[in-house]
């Protein structure tokens, strides 16, 4: 598989937060960098990333995606499994061994940036999954390892239906694969980096959108 990535890494800086950016469908890898840019807004340095294209084009139209609109759930995770797969072994270079690995990805990325995290439990410390959709996921194995989550979607939000944005639940079990141990429903000036200010300590910027709930978890 052909990864296609946007990379800005200070190697020699002791910022060792590297966010790994998957964008929506019919957009680029410029949509998750103005997201990850927008977190530093203000701060006196940039922030690492690796920002990724889409594995399809869209004829004529422009722009890419990771798997086709409208697709089975099985497709949807086999295209991410691939995906998923290619990048860890992107990872594996020593070049990146240092870096706490963030996660963050919006509407199909967010989707994408679950199934990784699901299937590559120990690969990442984070995950920042924005309107993702938890279609056909009702019955999947509860995520394991590591990673924590925040579950963003907006207020306003008409793409997503709300029966899609439940986070999914293990089999045999009420519990959600992604717990939610916090729900803050009307925080208008909330910033996905406070989760990361929290985890990381990283520095303070703006918040990059509309107004969001934000649901912060952990594993069950």
């Amino acid at each position: 598989m052909r990864i296609r990535t946007v990379t800005n890494i200070d190697f020699g800086s002791d910022d060792n937060l590297l966010f790994l950016g998957f964008h929506g469908f019919g957009n680029d890898e410029t949509e998750m960098i103005r997201i990850i840019e927008a977190l530093y807004d203000g701060s006196d340095h940039e922030p690492n990333y690796m920002s990724f294209r889409g594995t399809y084009s869209r004829p004529f139209i422009g722009n890419n995606h990771w798997y086709p609109d409208g697709c089975s759930t099985e497709e949807r995770r086999r295209e991410c499994h691939d995906v998923g797969d290619a990048v860890i072994e992107l990872l594996r270079s020593p070049s990146y061994v240092r870096f706490r690995k963030v996660l963050i990805g919006f509407s199909q990325g967010g989707y994408l940036s679950y199934r990784m995290a699901l299937e590559h439990p120990d690969s990442f410390d984070a995950a920042i999954l924005m309107s993702p959709s938890f279609k056909g996921e009702e019955g999947s194995a509860p995520v394991t390892g590591r990673t924590r989550f925040a579950l963003c979607y907006g207020r306003e939000d008409r793409t997503i239906p709300a029966t899609d944005q439940h986070t999914p639940h293990g089999p045999n079990s009420s519990r959600p694969a992604i717990s939610r141990i916090s729900s803050i429903p009307a925080w208008a000036m909330a910033s996905a980096l406070t989760f990361c200010s929290v985890q990381f300590g990283c520095s303070s910027g703006k918040y990059f959108g509309k107004a969001s709930r934000y649901c912060f978890g952990v594993n069950p």
